[in-house]
């Protein structure tokens, strides 16, 4: 079986003290880092948001969020123990792709969800942040484009904007009704 580690926006501006933070965000990066080291997959694809600066996401330019993951600035860039996890797999000799999406770079399109391209996988994980928004729409896109496999959210190893018990079992709902699986 073929399987695929999405991670979803584990960047420093989704974290705490970052300028969109979301509550949780370092433990779930130090638990996606777990799983890179504890788990083998084919393929592992990081997905960023990558905006420019005048994105039409920001409030400032009369969106809903405040300015981050800038390009190729600090907050854009992925957490460490997401880039050294990653690169301790490679160090190790597993025989892994390694693939990053960038998303959010057109200025006037609001992208929650990353578009993968991962060929014959049997099996898609997602984890990252934020479930309630960037994880489950990615979730949702991948289970579009691949309905065949199995696509699950591992919930242990994300985080949410809306951390209480209604809204993940808002979002576990939704995700049943998408046919895709969550995984505590």
């Amino acid at each position: 079986m073929r399987t695929c580690l999405v991670i979803v926006d584990c960047q420093n501006d989704f974290v705490e003290g970052g300028s969109l933070a979301v509550a949780g965000g370092e433990r779930a990066c130090r638990a996606v880092n777990g799983l890179l080291q504890s788990t083998h997959y084919d393929v592992i694809v990081l997905t960023e948001d990558f905006h420019p600066v005048d994105h039409c996401s920001f409030a400032e330019n009369g969106g809903t969020w405040p300015v981050h993951c800038v390009q190729n600035t600090y907050g854009a860039h992925l957490r460490e123990e997401i880039s050294g996890g990653v690169g301790s797999v490679l160090q190790r000799g597993d025989s892994v792709t390694v693939t990053v999406v960038h998303k959010g770079m057109d200025s006037r399109i609001e992208e929650y969800g990353a578009s993968i391209t991962a060929d014959n996988i049997d099996r898609f994980d997602i984890v990252g942040i934020a479930l309630d928004y960037c994880v489950l729409e990615t979730a949702k896109l991948t289970k579009k484009r691949y309905p065949e496999s199995r696509v699950v959210v591992k919930s242990a190893y994300t985080a949410a904007v809306d951390d209480s018990p209604e809204n993940r079992e808002r979002i576990e709902k939704s995700c049943g009704e998408e046919k895709i699986e969550w995984e505590r």
